[in-house]
């Protein structure tokens, strides 16, 4: 009797056995594959069920610590401003709460928008990354747009305060590149390809000298008549690509990165169809400048929604940011842009 039991029992261990090996065998090898073709292969997951349990395990276990920015991956940094439910422009995102784009997609295209177009906070929305189709965009609750407080001259980038603050397990912002940027610089240019809607980032541009930036935009009788010019002259810089369809593709607002910092904003977008020469030029507008303008407008944000803390570079809160504290601003908010000062 005992023989028989013990028989049975080794029966049982051994049957068990096998089963766990052919359920392991199965989920390691027999595993049904989703193909994407807007997927990267790099971007595959390993459904291999030991590779998922470490991945798992490492998650729980970490320490935390997050890897190192990648554009190609970590595309919530780009976004896509919205006015009334639609794109009007690119941008890039340099906090979980702040936005960065081009002043240049706020410029009346009419006339009739000249004297009727005003651009309110609160019908103001972002998406980043490949969102477009979001339900309920991020709210925007604070537009800045710079104006040189001696020639009053609009600048080229404008900053857009977020409602809420976004996730951090769910978005990554891009850091700032504060160094000056010089030709030949390895670049990369963001932008959304207008076919298959994927942001691209392009390495065949190169940041042209001065002199040649110049006599290029001459040669298209634009140079000169740029917006913001008058101010900021001695700032912006030029890059250069082969025209063709995808380097026609750029537009205002649109990020560009050195080494996986953001190096510049796009201010004008590409300028290709009325261009004679074969090279697409485009004019983008240096982070390093603006650093500043980030800084107190951060503050303003953080005064205006007491969430703080303030820039601990100042000894003391700028007049504006005091004045957000203390709930009783000393300047005009939503008055009407004038653009024919620009």
């Amino acid at each position: 009797m005992q023989l028989l039991l013990i028989g049975l029992l080794l029966v049982l261990v051994l049957n068990y056995s096998a089963s766990i090996w052919i359920k392991k065998y199965m989920e390691n090898y027999h595993r049904p594959t989703y193909y994407n073709k807007r997927h990267s292969s790099k971007d595959h997951v390993d459904y291999n069920r030991e590779a998922l349990e470490k991945r798992d395990k490492d998650g729980k276990n970490g320490t935390g610590i997050r890897p190192p920015f990648d554009p190609e991956k970590d595309l919530s940094y780009y976004v896509h401003v919205l006015h009334l439910g639609s794109v009007i422009c690119p941008g890039a995102l340099i906090s979980y709460r702040m936005v960065i784009t081009s002043s240049n997609c706020f410029q009346p295209k009419s006339e009739d928008e000249r004297t009727s177009l005003v651009y309110r906070a609160s019908e103001m929305g972002v998406t980043t990354g490949g969102q477009f189709a979001m339900s309920n965009p991020h709210q925007v609750i604070a537009f800045f747009m710079p104006v040189d407080k001696v020639k009053e001259k609009i600048s080229s980038v404008a900053l857009l305060g977020l409602q809420s603050k976004l996730s951090r397990n769910s978005y990554r912002h891009i850091d700032l590149y504060q160094k000056k940027t010089n030709a030949g610089d390895q670049i990369k240019i963001a932008f959304l390809d207008p076919q298959s809607y994927r942001i691209e980032h392009s390495t065949d541009s190169k940041i042209l000298k001065k002199d040649r930036c110049q006599s290029y935009h001459t040669v298209i009788e634009r140079f000169g008549t740029i917006p913001g010019f008058s101010t900021e002259g001695s700032d912006y810089f030029c890059t250069a690509s082969k025209k063709n369809p995808t380097t026609c593709s750029t537009r205002p607002g649109d990020p560009l990165l050195v080494d996986n910092k953001l190096a510049g904003i796009n201010v004008f977008g590409a300028v290709c169809s009325n261009s004679p020469i074969d090279v697409n030029i485009d004019i983008y507008m240096p982070i390093r400048p603006v650093v500043k303008f980030i800084q107190m407008a951060t503050d303003a944000l953080r005064a205006f929604t007491h969430t703080g803390p303030y820039n601990t570079s100042n000894p003391f809160p700028s007049p504006l940011v005091e004045s957000l504290i203390t709930r009783q601003p000393n300047f005009f908010v939503g008055e009407t842009l004038n653009f024919t000062d620009i």
